[in-house]
């Protein structure tokens, strides 16, 4: 019975492959339609407002190899002065159909210029771009970049010029074989430390396609056909972007496809062997930190609660580190008391430091950048959240990281002053590129005293769960923010009924980092005490929608062999490199179904109690 069970389960995997592959073909052809297109205008003069300083001074970057003519060039600074644009990237008509795909599953150009959140992707070609930020970015008038420096700072400008940047097809330019010759370390620097999980990713419905012939041989060819002829779908019959390898690639896709992957694999090898390995840069000391021991790591096991001082705690859970693998293990006590879950012993400064490090930036910063990048939707909302009780005239964000939150605001409150604050070397990152108006970086508590009656908004989103004293960063908000001022907190809910059914695999209790959890009953009463009004509490609308895909995520993780990391006394072999990859590529259809439950649950998420976060909005009395 149950092999029969699996023999059926066999034969849906081909039919919801091929399902995927339309859609996504579907998806990328609307994208393609709304690529924008480089009006042919006639050779002309630098423009008038150039010269005379009325708009900043452009230059054209090409990459080595490329040739650009007048009338593109004309035509691109056209569009630049009468859209006002700070960067126009270039896209050749006939990029061939590999960069081009992965140009639209990068981009949406209904979108791009608005979404300050966007990669930053061009046609790997040139590009126009104000000399200020050319400079920002690595791109000096000296010399004529490759394609992998052309690369690296097309993935930057967009970052620089958020609201600016505008991604064009150029039907005058063409491909230069001298670009596409370096293909492999252009997806190197594109995918960054995510190259191995991305390019897994990459094969994992071809190899489920393939796989599932041992099931539905008919079904799986068709498939493995649909699949092949993917590209045809997308760019047949467009009258602009015309990739000239368009059929010899669709029919060769199940060759050339993993032979790029693995030259790219290959390209990231080499890069490491140079000394530029960035794990292996980190081993040494992380090898001294471990041999100092793990116990200098935590202070001393509270007998009491931190939040209310209750004696009487009981065991909530205990887990590992499974969001980087670092070794330790943590014990998370709930007060029967007043409710209040904390981790406990709690690390030290030096444990925060050690179990801080590469999470958020270093080995992990390209990570975690691409999954705040895609967060524009959600913080719009938190934005959104005060516009019936405030106009904001300069707004706080504590726990800034590198601004994602400031910069998707502002196109909700463009007049707005934000100002962000972080440990992080996130902070002057996003004072760089704009994103914020002005950076703090240390910690709130000291900070706060040199800033009173500052802020009309401070903004706590997923802050205060990290936090050794809750109490002095709640105290520090009322320091900093004008009578009248609001402050705005989401928060980790640990009544949430993930928490329960998942156990250590709900991911919002990410040991060691998540140090505290309130109920939200808790919260509303200190924020009483202190002399706020609360105006609003949502839970619907803080609800991340992303349980049973990041559980899945996380159980696969622990079942596959460990990846590079620094705090191993060694790299893993090759061997286990593979096991990995594959473990990583079968685990995708699990992680798959989770993300399609977690959204179909997400409306019915407050009815039933599956809401992960809450949300508080309280005014200064």
């Amino acid at each position: 019975m149950r092999s029969r069970r699996w023999f059926k389960a066999g034969r849906l995997l081909p039919l919801v492959a091929l399902l995927v592959t339309v859609l996504d073909a579907l998806a990328k052809r609307r994208r393609l339609a709304a690529l924008p297109v480089l009006p042919v205008v006639p050779r002309q003069r630098t423009a008038r407002s150039e010269v005379d300083g009325s708009v900043a001074p452009m230059r054209l970057v090409r990459a080595e190899g490329v040739e650009v003519d007048q009338v593109t060039e004309s035509g691109a600074r056209a569009l630049a002065e009468r859209e006002g644009l700070s960067v126009v990237n270039l896209v050749p008509r006939d990029l061939p159909t590999a960069q081009a795909l992965d140009l639209l599953h990068d981009i949406d150009p209904r979108t791009y210029r608005q979404d300050r959140q966007a990669k930053g992707h061009g046609g790997g070609h040139a590009v126009l771009a104000e000399e200020r930020l050319l400079g920002a970015v690595g791109l000096a008038r000296r010399g004529v970049p490759s394609a992998v420096e052309l690369a690296r700072a097309e993935k930057e400008l967009k970052p620089h010029a958020a609201a600016r940047t505008q991604v064009v097809l150029a039907p005058r330019l063409w491909s230069s074989p001298s670009v596409l010759a370096q293909d492999a370390e252009v997806l190197r620097v594109r995918h960054g430390m995510q190259l191995n999980p991305d390019l897994a990713t990459a094969l994992t419905i071809p190899g489920l396609i393939v796989a599932s012939g041992l099931f539905s041989p008919g079904l799986a060819f068709a498939a493995l056909a649909a699949w092949s002829a993917h590209p045809v779908m997308v760019f047949a019959g467009n009258k602009n972007l015309k990739p000239a390898d368009l059929w010899a690639y669709s029919l060769q896709r199940l060759v050339r496809e993993p032979r790029r992957l693995v030259a790219a694999l290959r390209a990231d090898a080499a890069h490491k062997a140079n000394g530029v390995d960035p794990v292996e840069q980190r081993r040494a000391q992380y090898r001294a930190d471990l041999e100092g021991g793990l116990e200098r790591f935590f202070e001393r096991e509270r007998t009491d609660c931190p939040w209310c001082g209750g004696g009487e705690l009981k065991v909530r859970l205990r887990s590992g580190d499974l969001n980087q693998g670092k070794p330790g293990e943590f014990r998370v006590d709930e007060c029967l008391a007043c409710g209040h879950v904390f981790t406990n012993p709690q690390p030290t400064a030096e444990g925060l430091g050690f179990y801080y490090r590469d999470a958020y930036d270093g080995l992990n910063e390209d990570m975690i950048q691409g999954i705040f990048a895609t967060r524009r939707g959600y913080f719009q909302p938190q934005a959104e959240t005060v516009r019936p009780y405030v106009t904001p005239r300069t707004w706080l964000d504590v726990g800034t990281g590198h601004g994602h939150f400031c910069n998707a605001a502002k196109e909700i409150w463009p007049q707005t002053s934000f100002h962000g604050l972080d440990m992080s070397e996130g902070v002057p990152i996003a004072e760089r590129r704009g994103w914020i108006d002005r950076g703090y970086r240390g910690m709130f508590v000291d900070l706060a005293p040199s800033m009173p009656d500052r802020y009309d908004v401070v903004s706590m989103f997923h802050y205060l769960e990290h936090a050794k004293d809750p109490h002095q960063e709640l105290e520090a908000a009322t320091k900093v923010l004008r009578p009248g001022g609001y402050l705005l907190i989401d928060v980790p809910d640990p009544a949430c009924r993930w928490a329960g059914l998942l156990g250590k695999w709900w991911s919002i209790w990410l040991q060691p980092q998540h140090l505290h959890f309130f109920p939200v009953e808790n919260l509303r009463k200190r924020l009483t005490e202190l002399g706020y009004t609360v105006v609003l509490e949502q839970h619907a609308e803080a609800h991340q929608p992303a349980d049973l895909l990041t559980s899945a995520w996380m159980a696969v993780r622990a079942v596959a062999p460990e990846r590079d990391v620094p705090w191993r006394p060694e790299p893993p072999s090759t061997l286990r490199r593979v096991a990995r990859g594959v473990t990583f590529a079968a685990g995708t259809p699990l992680m798959a179904a989770g993300a399609l439950v977690d959204t179909a649950l997400s409306g019915v998420a407050e009815k039933y109690g599956l809401c992960n976060s809450y949300r508080l909005l309280a005014r200064k009395d």
